[in-house]
């Protein structure tokens, strides 16, 4: 797994030199986030055991990253969206590597492109008030679910029977409601504030939750740039308040027994294996 990792992170690398090729080319600003930074300034490149690459964009800058990559991304890439693959349920992109297989567990049942692939994740506002805040979470919580068991995404474990027994349930509720229809409410939701002066951002693809995922919107508008497996790449100036908030001590590697991913990926293929 370790060299399959290694060719994982090889072709994420590459991908992630595309967005920055294009976000220079087109004035887009970027941050390397979550363990992908944290990667950067304790191993300078990839965590090793890490299996994915996260990236993080201001709406305004994902929304035209979107636009322009309809026509700069290179041939042997793919941008996930909503938009172009009706069977994707998440609230991001991804961009992934044609011609690759990177299966994930909790997706293997939906039809979707399955490439490796790296995450690009859009900050929107958060609102001032508490009571909105809670509103927020609580409807793109329940909106994000929804869409997940539509789509056909199994985000319970085999041992929760109940877990899975109420999100059947709440597909059976929630029949009427067309994939579009939730599509559009969820990303009503998200952009809601975006008009609104605010301290803070939050994505709301990230798997820590609204509360975590919130951060300062200064650390996004704030740039400078970090080594990256020996290629330089956007990062928060302030990286080391956001690291330590966190991960709290995080140049201290986790102990080995929870040194693995967190996707659960069940099968990796690459192109030039098939042939």
């Amino acid at each position: 797994m370790d060299i399959l990792m290694e060719r994982v992170h090889k072709v994420q690398l590459e991908m992630a030199l595309e967005v920055k090729r294009i976000c220079e080319k087109h004035q887009i600003n970027y941050s390397l986030i979550a363990g992908t930074l944290l990667g950067a300034v304790r191993h300078k490149g990839f965590i090793p055991w890490d299996d994915d690459l996260d990236i993080g964009m201001l709406r305004k800058d994902y929304d035209k990253f979107v636009a322009v990559a309809k026509t700069e991304l290179k041939d042997e890439y793919f941008l996930q969206t909503w938009e172009t693959d009706p069977g994707f349920a998440l609230p991001i992109a991804k961009l992934r590597k044609n011609g690759t297989r990177f299966i994930e567990h909790n997706s293997s049942k939906s039809d979707l492109h399955n490439g490796v692939y790296i995450d690009i994740f859009p900050f929107d506002n958060v609102p001032s008030s508490i009571s909105r805040q809670k509103h927020q979470n609580r409807a793109t919580y329940i909106l994000k679910r929804i869409l997940l068991i539509k789509l056909k995404y199994e985000v319970w474990e085999e041992n929760e029977k109940l877990k899975k027994f109420i999100y059947k349930a709440v597909n059976l509720i929630t029949k009427l409601l067309t994939i579009g229809q939730v599509k559009k409410m969820l990303y009503k939701q998200q952009i809601k504030y975006n008009s609104h002066d605010s301290e803070y951002v939050v994505t709301f693809g990230g798997a820590y939750g609204y509360w975590k995922e919130s951060i300062k919107k200064s650390w996004m508008t704030n740039l400078t740039s970090i080594q990256f497996e020996k290629h330089e790449l956007s990062c928060f100036k302030a990286y080391k308040d956001y690291l330590t908030y966190f991960y709290g001590d995080y140049m201290t590697p986790p102990p080995e027994n929870k040194r693995k991913g967190r996707h659960k990926i069940i099968r990796i293929e690459f192109e030039e294996d098939k042939k």
